[in-house]
């Protein structure tokens, strides 16, 4: 294997530039990292706001899959930098949402806190649906006689 090796005349290709005051970097640049892109309107991260676990357990099903519909909405929303009302919740895999293993584990982190649950990365990863997703989670956080409730990993089996 052989390697060529050029020089180039910088001054030749880009004649207007200055090249000994180029670094590479804006030194007036400043940058939040921690503050992360939030949504396309500038306003920062959203605000997530979890539902109290105590009121999940006495809700009723239909009301209990309701509150974890919005909070989930709201989680993809502040990861994917997108508004929650406008998340597909039914019609798209997880990964066609732009869920990927990097804002998967940060998913997985914030519900997992904010909810007392266990969430299995691949299967939030593999979801058909967000909303496989909520319902999965719905059955965690129900009454102790809720199925999902007694399985050592609830979210580990199958989010059906």
């Amino acid at each position: 294997m052989s390697t060529d090796q050029y020089t180039v005349d910088w001054d030749t290709f880009a004649p207007d530039h200055d090249h000994d005051h180029d670094h590479g970097y804006d030194p007036d640049f400043d940058f939040d990292f921690d503050a992360g892109f939030g949504p396309a309107t500038g306003a920062g991260p959203a605000q997530v706001q979890a539902p109290d676990v105590n009121h999940l357990a006495h809700a009723t099903p239909a009301e209990r899959t309701r509150l974890i519909d919005t909070y989930v909405r709201q989680e993809l929303g502040r990861v994917l930098g997108m508004a929650p009302h406008t998340i597909d919740t039914t019609g798209r895999p997880m990964n066609s949402l732009g869920v990927g293993s990097i804002n998967g584990l940060e998913l997985q982190a914030r519900m997992e806190a904010a909810l007392g649950v266990d969430v299995n990365l691949q299967s939030l990863l593999r979801a058909n649906s967000a909303a496989e997703l909520i319902d999965c989670l719905a059955g965690q956080l129900g009454s102790q006689d809720s199925p999902h409730k007694h399985r050592a990993h609830p979210a580990a089996a199958p989010l059906a």
